[in-house]
């Protein structure tokens, strides 16, 4: 600092300065002769310290310090640093007029006259005792943590402080990592691609960053870390470090990538289930379709014998040849069903708007005349599903013909089918007085090939609720059931409701 007998509006700059200075009261400011000796005092000098200025003019500035400090030299290192550097800086405790301290911010700064001699310091003392407790207490808490890596850096990235939970997670002592760049804890790939100089711009880019990713520990070993760094800012909004936060997530890790691994192979295990479904229907398919030929041909030659060699037969060859009949009957049918089957597995099904009830009707029509008196149908005219109707007629079909056949030999069979909308989808429901079904087999029933009982009471090839199961799967519908033995069953599907404007369209 250099002074200047210079003035402005008759008012010389000396007096202007000092006014200026007497009429501060939230700073000490006061100056120094080149030994250290009080020369000047201000109000806000007084009202820090405790001095009145006839008490402290002419006093060394010593007097303010602590013994400790005393015992160091530290007033004497203060003035050298200054009249050395033209400014020195520091914070630490000091001492009032009453014995109290104060956690003082001070900066002292030298004075030149106009031929460049030393004659004397002038000193700017805050009083920062709020903050400095403010920051004790946190540091006495970030301390403290020893679940978490809470450490400050300086704006390069240098390791400043440094808390238990560090030193635990990552391995360092304090008088080991302090000054050292934070890029020792990453891994060389992601140091190689500049990661931690990328952390530390988004974060003054953003006001913080946060992400996951390998760390590397002081033994080399990694740990899976979660991280949020923060820019500090002073009360101006100049950058002057950073604070990071780092959590030891590997657990987390670990159960995040079982999960995954297990759902790699699940995902595979239904892949390589698929195409072995897929293979087996089209297996099916293939023999289904090729047995067609000779059963006919058996049939065939079967009811030939009957006609023309009746009479040499006794009664034991009329009788197996009754049963090769009936068993030709039953394998044409199983046959049928399997192709059945295949068509709905393999046939490319375009959905749009049916009309429900129209579908119902074909299927009450293959019914047949004598069942159809005992069913009832509940189902609005304008009542329109996403679906394919020659697949959705037999879908209907299948569920209308299970509950007539599953019905006590003691009682007439009562069927009832209704629809009703319900969130965006039509549900469909088909209702009978039959035996019933047990809990423990209410989903096996939709499986392929699946009986719960004996053909000679309930004949069927046990193919009719599978291909209800898969009819509905590909038209992205749902299915089920609500059942209990001796009070009939009630089987359901749901598939999407056609949009109100929507164009009909036959997908046969």
């Amino acid at each position: 600092m250099v002074l200047s007998d210079r003035g402005f509006a008759g008012v010389k700059s000396h007096d202007v300065f000092r006014l200026m200075v007497d009429s501060v009261v939230d700073y000490a400011i006061f100056v120094l002769d080149p030994t250290g000796v009080v020369v000047s005092w201000n109000l806000g000098a007084e009202r820090l310290k405790g001095y009145k200025p006839k008490e402290i003019i002419g006093k060394h500035f010593s007097i303010f310090y602590t013994p400790a400090d005393l015992a160091n030299d530290k007033p004497g290192h203060e003035i050298r640093g200054a009249a050395e550097l033209g400014r020195f800086e520091d914070e630490g405790w000091r001492v009032r007029k009453d014995g109290s301290r104060f956690w003082a911010n001070v900066i002292l700064t030298r004075i030149l006259d106009e031929h460049g001699t030393l004659i004397g310091f002038g000193k700017i003392t805050r009083d920062l005792t709020d903050r400095h407790q403010s920051e004790f207490r946190y540091r006495l808490l970030v301390e403290g943590v020893v679940d978490y890596a809470i450490y400050s850096m300086d704006v390069h990235g240098n390791v400043g402080s440094w808390n238990l939970g560090a030193e635990r997670m990552k391995r360092y002592k304090a008088d080991e990592i302090e000054g050292k760049h934070f890029s020792i804890f990453y891994t060389e790939e992601d140091r190689k691609k500049g990661l931690p100089e990328r952390i530390l711009r988004t974060a003054v880019e953003t006001g913080h960053f946060e992400g996951e990713g390998w760390r590397v520990r002081k033994d080399g070993s990694r740990f899976w870390a979660s991280v949020v760094v923060t820019p500090l800012r002073d009360d101006v909004g100049n950058l002057y470090g950073f604070s990071k936060v780092t959590r030891d997530i590997s657990e987390r890790k670990a159960l995040q990538d079982a999960i995954q691994q297990h759902a790699d192979e699940l995902e595979l295990r239904v892949q390589e289930r698929e195409q072995s479904n897929a293979e087996l229907e089209a297996f099916a398919y293939s023999v289904s379709h090729d047995l067609r030929a000779p059963l006919r041909a058996i049939g065939g030659f079967a009811e030939a014998l009957r006609q023309d060699y009746d009479s040499h037969l006794d009664d034991g060859g009329r009788d197996y040849l009754k049963e090769i009949v009936a068993a030709v009957a039953r394998m044409n049918t199983l046959v049928q069903d399997l192709l059945d089957y295949g068509r709905v597995s393999r046939i490319d099904i375009s959905l749009g708007p049916v009309n429900l009830l129209e579908a119902v009707n074909d299927a009450v029509r293959q019914l047949g005349d004598e069942r159809r008196g005992s069913l009832r149908v509940d189902v609005a005219p304008d009542l329109r599903v996403q679906a394919q109707q020659q697949v959705l007629t037999q879908m209907i079909f299948n569920l209308l013909s299970n509950a007539f056949k599953f019905h006590s030999r003691n009682s007439a069979p009562e069927v009832r089918l209704s629809a009703q909308p319900k969130n965006g989808a039509v549900r469909l429901t088909v209702r009978d007085n039959g035996i019933g079904i047990a809990p423990q087999h209410q989903q096996r029933i939709w499986q392929v090939f699946e009986r719960l009982h004996d053909r000679e009471s309930y004949p069927g090839t046990g193919i009719g609720l599978a291909i209800v199961h898969r009819a509905v799967e590909r038209m992205q519908g749902n299915r089920g059931v609500e059942s209990e033995v001796g009070k009939g069953s009630t089987f359901w599907v749901e598939l999407p409701r056609a949009p109100e404007n929507s164009k009909e369209t036959n997908h046969e």
